[in-house]
């Protein structure tokens, strides 16, 4: 199914990006730059606690609180965002195809109203790790580093 290739696809690219970052050291993760969030982490911790919000809200939570999760390490956020990966993939697994297709009320941290089918905050959620995935890579950039080539077409090729 597409969303399953769609979410092993953000795993993979999470986990390949941190890693690279890695690489780099804690001096370059914390580094304060140019973008939305002052630095790789401040991004990776934006990144995490909102998907987190967004497995609340598929599971029915309407107003989910935020949870903040120890990634001051590129190492601490691969774990972190493994175990958040884990324990979604044992909810998705537990989904019906009708249940997939349910639309959900919630309210986000604006206050705002919406309602979407858990397919659609799938995609959301995965689409909105993506840009931030490329604001890590231009942090880098700006920080005399090398990007790492994350984009789909990669996916496959490294893992047939």
């Amino acid at each position: 199914m597409l969303r399953d290739k769609m979410f092993a696809y953000h795993k993979w690219a999470t986990q390949e990006l941190l890693s690279h970052t890695e690489k780099y050291g804690d001096e370059i993760y914390r580094k304060e730059g140019e973008s939305s969030f002052s630095s790789i982490k401040e991004t990776v911790s934006h990144v995490i606690t909102v998907e987190k919000l967004w497995l609340l809200r598929m599971a029915g939570t309407e107003k989910p609180a935020a949870e903040h999760f120890r990634v001051d390490t590129a190492a601490e956020a691969k774990q972190a965002f493994m175990l958040l990966h884990a324990e979604m993939e044992l909810y998705f697994s537990s989904l019906s195809e009708e249940q997939w297709q349910e639309v959900m009320a919630f309210t986000n941290l604006r206050g705002d109203s919406f309602e979407e089918t858990r397919e659609e905050m799938l995609f959301t959620f995965i689409n909105h790790a993506s840009y931030h995935r490329g604001q890590v890579t231009s942090l880098l950039r700006q920080f005399g580093k090398e990007g790492k080539a994350i984009d789909y077409i990669y996916f496959p090729k490294e893992n047939r």
